[in-house]
């Protein structure tokens, strides 16, 4: 085990994973959308499901090295080329999907009065520049990847199997911003993305955990630390997102004796019999089966 001198500095609150998160689409030139901001589903476009694969963000890049005559090794690397891509299986395969897949644009297909749906594909395919934006969550915490001008570079085998849901490989290619963000964001044009990190991700706040629906995360507002009570306890849990009506409980550690946890309020109240400082765990549920758990602290004084 390493000294604990050597891992002062440390913040293991910092350590993410991508739980879940959402990949949408928009025009060229849609302004970006704030963390917080509710999207306009008429103009950014869920493109579904995906496989837990989650996202693969890469980056092609070369270098030039400069090494002086009279040194074996270089005293200076620039990069001179860099291109980020971002690879995802989708597996919410509808119509539209499998049309960008295949190259073919919205437009050429066919309904007939039955509601059957065709197309002619080409031999070489056409695909689009259009905006795309990568929502990745954990509990409470949440990043946004806005990629101005994206574009459909890289296709993997279309497999249908038993034993496999059928999914749509796709890597697409992030170019610079263009004339068509000129009006809307300026600071836009010339670059390839724009990158939004909440609080809690930025500043690696207070552990939680929580699940999430992707769209609704269900998260608790109360501070960990709960502060200092007299005998007479009087707190409150505050849960927020998901879908009311939450069910509160104690599922780690204990309450001062003589204090109880009000299941549907999120009250804590009562008179402590003890003095002293408790650490416990409560987790909310929501109404969807979602959850949210912090650890608290509270000390209970004896006057």
């Amino acid at each position: 085990m390493a000294k604990q001198s050597t891992l002062q500095g440390f913040n293991a609150r910092a350590a993410r994973v991508g739980m879940t998160g959402a990949i949408r689409r928009a025009a060229l030139g849609t302004p970006v959308i704030p963390l917080g901001i509710k999207f306009d589903t008429e103009t950014h476009t869920n493109k579904g499901y995906t496989s837990p694969d989650g996202l693969e963000i890469s980056f092609d890049e070369e270098k030039q090295e400069y090494i002086p005559w009279q040194e074996v090794s270089a005293i200076r690397t620039d990069i001179t080329k860099s291109v980020k891509s971002i690879k995802y299986t989708l597996w919410e395969t509808d119509l539209k999907n499998i049309a960008d897949h295949l190259g073919v644009r919205e437009d050429d297909i066919v309904f007939d009065n039955n509601g059957t749906a065709s197309f002619y594909e080409d031999a070489l395919p056409v695909f689009p520049y259009e905006q795309q934006v990568f929502d990745v969550v954990d509990g409470d915490t949440a990043m946004r990847l806005t990629v101005f001008n994206a574009q459909l570079t890289a296709r993997g085998a279309m497999v249908f199997k038993k034993d496999q849901i059928f999914g749509l490989e796709q890597t697409i290619t992030a170019f610079p911003a263009g004339a068509e963000y000129e009006d809307v964001d300026s600071a836009a044009v010339g670059r390839t993305a724009h990158w939004q990190f909440n609080d809690a991700w930025a500043k690696g706040k207070d552990a939680t955990s929580s699940t999430t629906d992707g769209v609704r995360p269900l998260t608790i507002a109360t501070a960990a630390t709960l502060g200092s009570s007299k005998p007479a306890v009087s707190k409150k849990i505050t849960a927020n997102g998901g879908t009311s009506p939450y069910t509160y409980e104690v599922s780690n550690g204990a309450l001062p004796k003589g204090v109880t946890l009000d299941d549907k309020s999120g009250e804590i109240k009562g008179t402590a019999t003890e003095s002293g400082t408790t650490t416990f765990t409560v987790k909310v549920t929501d109404a969807a089966g979602l959850v949210a758990s912090r650890q608290f602290t509270m000390t209970v004084t004896d006057r």
